[in-house]
Protein backbone atom coordinates (compact mmCIF):
# COMPACT_ATOMS: atom_id res chain seq x y z
CA UNK A 1 0.00 0.00 0.00
CA UNK A 2 1.52 3.55 -1.05
CA UNK A 3 1.28 5.99 2.40
CA UNK A 4 2.61 9.39 2.64
CA UNK A 5 4.78 10.47 5.69
CA UNK A 6 5.85 13.83 7.79
CA UNK A 7 9.28 13.73 9.33
CA UNK A 8 11.36 15.69 11.07
CA UNK A 9 15.33 14.94 12.36
CA UNK A 10 15.56 15.56 16.32
CA UNK A 11 18.21 14.85 18.98
CA UNK A 12 17.13 15.37 22.42
CA UNK A 13 17.25 19.28 22.63
CA UNK A 14 15.15 19.95 20.04
CA UNK A 15 12.43 16.76 21.01
CA UNK A 16 10.02 19.11 22.37
CA UNK A 17 9.90 21.54 19.17
CA UNK A 18 9.85 18.71 16.58
CA UNK A 19 7.26 16.84 18.37
CA UNK A 20 5.34 20.26 18.23
CA UNK A 21 5.96 20.25 14.66
CA UNK A 22 4.28 17.16 14.12
CA UNK A 23 1.39 17.63 15.55
CA UNK A 24 0.68 21.33 13.56
CA UNK A 25 1.02 19.32 10.90
CA UNK A 26 -1.65 16.60 12.22
CA UNK A 27 -4.05 19.44 13.26
CA UNK A 28 -3.95 20.96 9.72
CA UNK A 29 -4.44 17.57 7.98
CA UNK A 30 -7.60 15.91 6.85
CA UNK A 31 -6.35 13.19 4.48
CA UNK A 32 -5.97 9.51 6.61
CA UNK A 33 -2.90 7.13 6.47
CA UNK A 34 -0.01 9.49 6.88
CA UNK A 35 2.36 8.25 9.11
CA UNK A 36 4.65 10.72 11.99
CA UNK A 37 8.01 9.96 11.38
CA UNK A 38 11.13 11.57 13.89
CA UNK A 39 14.20 10.44 13.48
CA UNK A 40 15.41 10.35 16.95
CA UNK A 41 19.52 11.10 16.99
CA UNK A 42 21.09 8.89 19.80
CA UNK A 43 17.58 9.02 21.97
CA UNK A 44 17.72 7.29 25.51
CA UNK A 45 14.68 4.78 26.13
CA UNK A 46 13.36 7.43 28.83
CA UNK A 47 13.54 10.21 25.94
CA UNK A 48 11.55 7.99 23.10
CA UNK A 49 9.18 7.58 26.20
CA UNK A 50 8.30 10.98 26.50
CA UNK A 51 7.94 11.35 22.92
CA UNK A 52 5.25 8.60 22.95
CA UNK A 53 4.14 10.34 26.39
CA UNK A 54 3.25 13.41 23.98
CA UNK A 55 1.64 11.58 21.27
CA UNK A 56 -0.89 10.11 23.54
CA UNK A 57 -1.51 13.16 25.04
CA UNK A 58 -2.64 14.85 22.00
CA UNK A 59 -4.35 12.14 20.50
CA UNK A 60 -1.87 10.83 17.64
CA UNK A 61 0.95 8.26 16.83
CA UNK A 62 4.37 9.16 16.28
CA UNK A 63 7.11 6.53 15.25
CA UNK A 64 10.30 6.84 16.35
CA UNK A 65 13.18 6.00 14.14
CA UNK A 66 16.25 5.26 16.36
CA UNK A 67 19.99 6.74 14.33
CA UNK A 68 23.16 7.06 15.48
CA UNK A 69 25.53 9.16 13.43
CA UNK A 70 27.53 7.06 10.78
CA UNK A 71 31.36 6.98 11.39
CA UNK A 72 31.43 8.06 7.50
CA UNK A 73 30.06 11.89 8.68
CA UNK A 74 31.55 12.76 12.06
CA UNK A 75 34.48 14.16 10.35
CA UNK A 76 32.21 17.59 10.09
CA UNK A 77 31.03 17.22 13.77
CA UNK A 78 31.55 19.91 15.03
CA UNK A 79 30.83 22.89 12.62
CA UNK A 80 27.75 20.33 11.18
CA UNK A 81 25.01 19.37 14.15
CA UNK A 82 24.11 16.02 14.63
CA UNK A 83 20.31 16.87 13.36
CA UNK A 84 22.06 18.43 10.31
CA UNK A 85 23.92 15.32 9.39
CA UNK A 86 21.17 13.01 10.04
CA UNK A 87 18.73 14.39 7.26
CA UNK A 88 21.37 12.80 4.63
CA UNK A 89 20.80 9.83 5.90
CA UNK A 90 17.17 9.70 6.72
CA UNK A 91 17.02 7.33 3.23
CA UNK A 92 18.34 4.36 5.34
CA UNK A 93 15.54 4.56 8.08
CA UNK A 94 12.50 5.36 5.85
CA UNK A 95 9.45 2.30 5.61
CA UNK A 96 10.14 1.22 2.38
CA UNK A 97 5.94 1.76 1.40
CA UNK A 98 6.64 5.29 2.11
CA UNK A 99 5.48 7.06 -1.50
CA UNK A 100 5.39 10.98 -0.31
CA UNK A 101 7.98 12.46 2.17
CA UNK A 102 7.09 15.93 3.77
CA UNK A 103 10.50 16.56 5.30
CA UNK A 104 10.13 19.72 8.56
CA UNK A 105 12.65 21.55 10.24
CA UNK A 106 11.87 21.60 13.98
CA UNK A 107 11.92 25.01 13.89
CA UNK A 108 8.87 24.93 11.18
CA UNK A 109 4.81 25.08 12.52
CA UNK A 110 1.78 24.23 9.90
CA UNK A 111 -0.67 27.08 10.50
CA UNK A 112 -3.01 25.98 7.65
CA UNK A 113 -3.97 23.19 5.49
CA UNK A 114 -0.94 21.09 4.05
CA UNK A 115 -3.34 18.47 2.50
CA UNK A 116 -2.77 19.75 -0.59
CA UNK A 117 1.02 18.52 -0.48
CA UNK A 118 -0.15 15.17 -0.48
CA UNK A 119 -1.87 15.32 -3.69
CA UNK A 120 0.37 17.66 -5.88
CA UNK A 121 1.77 17.09 -8.80
CA UNK A 122 5.06 17.18 -8.60
CA UNK A 123 5.29 17.08 -12.17
CA UNK A 124 7.79 14.10 -13.03
CA UNK A 125 10.40 15.75 -10.20
CA UNK A 126 11.80 14.55 -7.10
CA UNK A 127 11.37 17.02 -5.11
CA UNK A 128 9.14 20.47 -4.69
CA UNK A 129 10.71 23.28 -2.44
CA UNK A 130 10.23 27.00 -1.63
CA UNK A 131 13.15 29.64 -2.60
CA UNK A 132 15.50 30.51 0.06
CA UNK A 133 15.16 34.07 0.60
CA UNK A 134 18.77 34.62 -0.59
CA UNK A 135 17.14 34.32 -4.02
CA UNK A 136 15.64 37.99 -3.46
CA UNK A 137 19.23 38.79 -4.03
CA UNK A 138 21.14 38.06 -7.02
CA UNK A 139 24.50 38.68 -6.33
CA UNK A 140 24.62 36.85 -2.65
CA UNK A 141 22.17 33.85 -4.63
CA UNK A 142 24.92 33.64 -7.57
CA UNK A 143 28.15 33.82 -5.54
CA UNK A 144 26.33 30.87 -3.53
CA UNK A 145 25.61 29.04 -6.12
CA UNK A 146 29.29 29.22 -7.92
CA UNK A 147 30.85 28.90 -4.35
CA UNK A 148 29.35 25.24 -3.74
CA UNK A 149 29.69 24.12 -7.55
CA UNK A 150 25.51 24.70 -8.47
CA UNK A 151 25.60 25.71 -12.15
CA UNK A 152 24.74 29.05 -13.52
CA UNK A 153 21.39 30.70 -13.74
CA UNK A 154 19.47 27.95 -11.11
CA UNK A 155 17.49 28.17 -8.28
CA UNK A 156 18.36 27.73 -4.62
CA UNK A 157 15.91 26.33 -1.93
CA UNK A 158 15.88 26.32 1.47
CA UNK A 159 15.60 23.24 2.77
CA UNK A 160 13.95 23.67 5.83
CA UNK A 161 10.44 22.19 4.16
CA UNK A 162 10.55 19.46 1.60
CA UNK A 163 8.00 17.87 -0.05
CA UNK A 164 9.56 14.29 -2.19
CA UNK A 165 8.49 11.89 -3.84
CA UNK A 166 10.09 9.33 -1.83
CA UNK A 167 9.77 6.53 -4.58
CA UNK A 168 11.86 8.82 -7.04
CA UNK A 169 14.43 9.30 -4.32
CA UNK A 170 14.73 5.54 -3.31
CA UNK A 171 14.68 4.56 -7.38
CA UNK A 172 17.34 7.12 -8.20
CA UNK A 173 19.56 6.98 -5.09
CA UNK A 174 19.76 10.75 -4.75
CA UNK A 175 20.32 10.56 -1.05
CA UNK A 176 23.13 8.44 -1.65
CA UNK A 177 24.25 10.81 -4.25
CA UNK A 178 23.97 13.70 -1.80
CA UNK A 179 26.61 11.88 0.77
CA UNK A 180 28.62 11.85 -1.51
CA UNK A 181 28.79 15.56 -2.55
CA UNK A 182 28.94 16.33 1.22
CA UNK A 183 31.75 13.39 1.62
CA UNK A 184 33.63 15.60 -1.07
CA UNK A 185 32.40 18.97 -0.60
CA UNK A 186 31.58 19.64 2.76
CA UNK A 187 34.30 22.52 3.90
CA UNK A 188 32.71 24.53 1.11
CA UNK A 189 29.05 24.31 2.21
CA UNK A 190 28.21 27.30 4.88
CA UNK A 191 24.74 26.24 5.06
CA UNK A 192 25.86 22.96 5.70
CA UNK A 193 23.04 20.17 3.70
CA UNK A 194 21.33 22.70 2.43
CA UNK A 195 24.04 23.45 -0.02
CA UNK A 196 24.94 19.92 -0.33
CA UNK A 197 21.07 18.97 -1.28
CA UNK A 198 20.58 22.08 -3.58
CA UNK A 199 23.61 20.78 -5.79
CA UNK A 200 22.16 17.32 -6.12
CA UNK A 201 18.94 18.61 -6.97
CA UNK A 202 20.18 21.34 -8.93
CA UNK A 203 17.47 22.46 -11.88
CA UNK A 204 16.07 19.81 -11.25
CA UNK A 205 13.38 21.08 -8.03
CA UNK A 206 10.02 22.21 -8.14
CA UNK A 207 9.02 25.49 -6.96
CA UNK A 208 6.11 25.87 -4.37
CA UNK A 209 4.59 28.78 -3.23
CA UNK A 210 6.22 30.60 -0.48
CA UNK A 211 3.03 30.41 1.77
CA UNK A 212 4.62 26.56 2.23
CA UNK A 213 7.56 27.40 3.93
CA UNK A 214 7.04 31.19 5.06
CA UNK A 215 10.28 31.89 6.56
CA UNK A 216 10.82 34.66 8.87
CA UNK A 217 11.88 37.41 6.86
CA UNK A 218 8.93 36.88 4.25
CA UNK A 219 6.23 37.11 6.87
CA UNK A 220 5.59 41.01 6.14
CA UNK A 221 4.49 40.35 2.70
CA UNK A 222 3.25 36.35 2.10
CA UNK A 223 -0.56 35.77 2.54
CA UNK A 224 -2.23 32.89 3.90
CA UNK A 225 1.40 31.52 5.10
CA UNK A 226 0.22 27.16 5.68
CA UNK A 227 3.74 26.47 7.08
CA UNK A 228 5.81 29.25 9.46
CA UNK A 229 9.69 28.43 9.44
CA UNK A 230 11.40 30.09 12.34
CA UNK A 231 14.62 31.27 10.66
CA UNK A 232 17.33 33.16 12.39
CA UNK A 233 18.62 32.16 15.92
CA UNK A 234 15.69 33.26 17.99
CA UNK A 235 12.91 30.75 18.37
CA UNK A 236 9.72 31.56 18.90
CA UNK A 237 9.78 29.00 23.22
CA UNK A 238 12.88 31.25 23.79
CA UNK A 239 12.68 34.15 25.99
CA UNK A 240 14.16 36.62 23.54
CA UNK A 241 11.45 35.41 21.22
CA UNK A 242 11.18 37.93 18.26
CA UNK A 243 8.04 39.78 17.98
CA UNK A 244 6.52 38.55 15.44
CA UNK A 245 6.25 35.33 16.71
CA UNK A 246 4.88 36.14 20.31
CA UNK A 247 1.35 34.31 19.36
CA UNK A 248 3.56 31.12 18.36
CA UNK A 249 4.91 31.28 21.80
CA UNK A 250 1.81 31.17 23.09
CA UNK A 251 1.07 27.82 20.70
CA UNK A 252 4.52 25.91 21.99
CA UNK A 253 3.37 26.67 25.80
CA UNK A 254 -0.04 25.47 25.20
CA UNK A 255 1.21 22.16 23.63
CA UNK A 256 4.15 21.89 25.58
CA UNK A 257 2.02 22.91 29.58
CA UNK A 258 1.12 19.01 30.23
CA UNK A 259 4.33 17.15 29.05
CA UNK A 260 7.48 16.76 30.82
CA UNK A 261 8.74 19.44 28.30
CA UNK A 262 6.70 22.34 29.74
CA UNK A 263 10.07 24.10 31.10
CA UNK A 264 11.24 24.46 27.45
CA UNK A 265 9.62 27.10 26.70
CA UNK A 266 10.96 30.18 28.24
CA UNK A 267 8.38 33.21 29.05
CA UNK A 268 10.11 37.01 28.20
CA UNK A 269 9.94 39.40 30.51
CA UNK A 270 7.59 42.80 30.42
CA UNK A 271 10.93 45.12 29.60
CA UNK A 272 12.03 42.23 27.58
CA UNK A 273 8.58 42.45 25.48
CA UNK A 274 8.81 46.23 25.39
CA UNK A 275 12.53 45.60 24.12
CA UNK A 276 11.69 43.17 21.42
CA UNK A 277 9.04 45.56 20.12
CA UNK A 278 10.84 48.51 19.48
CA UNK A 279 13.58 46.01 18.23
CA UNK A 280 10.78 44.83 15.54
CA UNK A 281 10.19 48.18 14.84
CA UNK A 282 13.86 49.18 14.56
CA UNK A 283 14.54 46.30 12.06
CA UNK A 284 12.01 47.01 9.92
CA UNK A 285 12.96 50.91 9.66
CA UNK A 286 16.57 49.93 9.55
CA UNK A 287 15.64 47.12 6.45
CA UNK A 288 13.35 48.97 4.39
CA UNK A 289 15.35 48.25 1.07
CA UNK A 290 16.24 44.74 1.79
CA UNK A 291 12.73 43.76 2.93
CA UNK A 292 11.27 46.04 -0.44
CA UNK A 293 13.72 43.69 -2.58
CA UNK A 294 12.53 40.22 -1.13
CA UNK A 295 8.57 41.85 -1.49
CA UNK A 296 9.64 42.23 -5.19
CA UNK A 297 10.78 38.76 -5.82
CA UNK A 298 8.64 36.83 -2.94
CA UNK A 299 5.20 38.39 -4.30
CA UNK A 300 5.69 37.52 -8.10
CA UNK A 301 7.21 33.77 -7.36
Amino acid sequence: MQQSAVIVCSDVNMLPAACCTLLSVKRNLVKAGVEFLLLGIDLKPNEIAEVESFARLHDMTIKVLPYATPDTARQARGRWSAATLARLYMDLQIPENIERLLYLDADVLAVASVDELFTRDLQGKALAAVDDYVMAFPEKAGARRRKIGMGEGGRYFNAGVLLFDWSVCRAKGLFARTREVFEDRSHMFENNDQDALNVTFDGDWLVLDPRWNTQTGLLPFIDRPAILHFTGRKKPWQATVPWVHRRMAERYAEDLRNTPWASFCKQPSVSGRVAGFFSHVGKQIGGLARLARMRAYFSNS
